[in-house]
């Protein structure tokens, strides 16, 4: 399965338990599983960069994520 930009997706898995990660705030949380993400560029090889935020909008992380850490939960409208 191949994601395209501005899908959903939920972190199913962490293969590291933490990574770098950008965001709003001096000291972004940590990805958890659980968290919903969408999909804000393809980095080839199956990488992808997500971005969490919170029910009104707001940036919480952004941090790069392999496929096999996601589980798509909706496709983007075209």
């Amino acid at each position: 399965m191949e994601l395209e930009l501005s899908d959903i997706v939920r972190v199913v898995r962490l293969a590291v338990p933490s990574r770098d990660v950008d965001g709003p705030d001096a000291a972004p949380p940590q990805p958890r599983i659980g968290d919903v993400a969408a999909v804000v560029e393809a980095l080839g090889d199956d990488l992808y960069l997500l971005e969490h935020a919170t029910d009104d909008g707001r940036p919480l992380w952004v941090a790069e994520f392999h496929l096999t850490e996601l589980e798509l939960v909706a496709r983007a409208r075209e």
